[in-house]
This record gives C-alpha cells, structure tokens and sequence, in this order.
C-alpha cells in the first residue's frame, strides 16, 4: 500500500493491541494476580504488527484502567513512545521482583 491511500486519521500513526498470553508449564495458580503478555503496535493496512512490547504485571485496577484506556487506539509516534515508556516503567515485573 502507497504511504498516500493511507486515510489521513491513520497517517503518522500506531495502533496498539493487547494480547494476554499463558506460558505452558507455569502454574495456573500465578495467573489469580498475574497477566503478562504482549502488546502489538501496528500501522494502517498491516496484516500483522510490525513491532511488539512485553507486559508482566500484578491484576490491578491500575493495570485494568491502563489497558481499557489504550487497547486499540491510534497513537502518534510521540503518544506511542510515552506509552512504551509507562509500560517500561509501570507493567514489566515478575512475580519474584513485583
């Protein structure tokens, strides 16, 4: 697709997709408080994401609100790296280092 049939509420712009994932072999029992997952950025007229961040993070209202806020919305480049950096900062722990 040619940068110019981009419709232009899309130009210059990402969109972001969460997707939850389970590893086989972790115990379900962590998944009570826990979600992790991925979280696809992708452009107009992609078949699939051309770039992807990595989410770990307790279930919390915090982390609910964050993704019902963000979970298919188009973002500028400079939304998106704010985005990546609140993720970075706020949704990347481990259960051994919450």
């Amino acid at each position: 697709m040619d940068h110019d049939e981009i419709p232009a509420k899309y130009k210059d712009k990402s969109q972001v997709v969460f997707v939850t994932m389970f590893w086989p072999g972790t115990p379900d029992d962590i998944y009570e408080e826990w979600t992790e997952g991925r979280i696809d950025i992708r452009t107009y007229g992609d078949q699939y994401s051309n770039n992807e961040i990595h989410y770990s993070t307790r279930k919390t209202p915090e982390w609910f609100a964050f993704q019902d806020k963000f979970s298919g919305k188009w973002l500028t480049n400079e939304e998106l790296e704010n985005f990546k950096k609140e993720v970075a900062s706020k949704f990347r722990k481990t259960p051994s280092n919450p």
